[in-house]
């Protein structure tokens, strides 16, 4: 394997994702690429599309960004070789655009969604399996 590719929002969930699928890559002697996918909210009522301005949505985007990139310094620290990817888009289309860039083997993602919730709403992890053709791991948040 030379490529495995992680997703995460960023959040206590997807470390656990992170944690294991940059030990699985290493095990492999494979390049993480750790990616996170973002899209500005916007709220339409009544034929009115609210936005937020674009001086806050850049400082957001900087924060996320800034805090991708603190989550792969730990384990860049350990020797783990990691690229990031903060791209604004839909999650799905854009790992699956990224597995076809990169040639990606394998995409890990963390979920912590109830089964049923998920029955009913779907999943970011659902979204990924469905878009790519490689093999998806799904790894559940620490217990």
């Amino acid at each position: 394997m030379r490529t495995l590719l992680i997703a995460t929002d960023l959040g206590p969930t997807s470390q656990n994702a992170v944690s294991y699928g940059v030990d699985l890559a290493r095990d492999l002697g494979a390049e993480v690429v750790l990616v996170h996918a973002w899209q500005p909210t916007q709220i339409t009522v009544m034929d009115v599309t609210l936005i937020e301005p674009a001086e806050r949505l850049a400082a957001h985007a900087q924060e996320l960004h800034r805090q991708l990139e603190q989550a792969a310094e730990p384990h860049r620290a350990s020797g783990a070789k990691i690229t990031t990817r903060f791209l604004d888009g839909d999650l799905a289309d854009i790992i699956g655009d990224l597995v076809k860039e990169t040639g990606a083997e394998m995409v890990v993602v963390g979920t912590n969604l109830p089964r049923l919730v998920t029955r009913i709403l779907g999943s970011s992890a659902q979204s990924i399996i469905r878009a790519v053709t490689c093999p998806v791991l799904v790894v559940h948040a620490a217990t």
